[in-house]
């Protein structure tokens, strides 16, 4: 587990820098790797977290862990990180870096895979949405 954890916080700024992130979002995705991997179990092939923010730009939101073991990668299941607040935190955290029009995401998850690939992705309101919550 410890290699897995050294080789996914060496590839993390590699793999971020290719998508212009920021030495802070860079930081942020190490410091939530290291505390997911720390909840995992043995037999874990994905893990994700999911932030759900009301509205963009709200300090606070739902948060979701969820893992897939070997043999039944179609049955994630919760689990438990180092610290439930410290990746959703983190995000929140990481967001006040972003570019202005990046920051106004509403959900975010990032998942983890065994072979160390991962990736962020967020999602924004629709402009429907948008307007009507105004």
């Amino acid at each position: 587990m410890r290699l897995l954890l050294a080789a996914l916080a060496l590839a993390a700024p590699a793999v971020l820098c290719a998508q212009e992130a920021s030495k802070k979002e860079t930081a942020a995705v190490q410091s939530m790797l290291a505390c997911l991997i720390q909840g995992l179990p043995e037999d874990w092939q994905r893990a994700e977290v999911t932030v759900e923010l009301a509205k963009p730009g709200a300090a606070t939101g739902d948060v979701a862990y969820l893992v897939s073991r070997t043999g039944a990668e179609d049955k994630p299941e919760p689990f438990t990180p180092c610290d439930v607040r410290k990746p959703p935190r983190t995000l929140l955290d990481a967001r006040k870096t972003q570019a202005p029009g990046r920051r106004g995401w509403t959900r975010a998850q990032l998942v983890l895979q065994r072979d160390g690939k991962f990736g962020i992705t967020y999602e924004y309101p629709k402009k429907d949405d948008a307007r009507s919550a105004k």
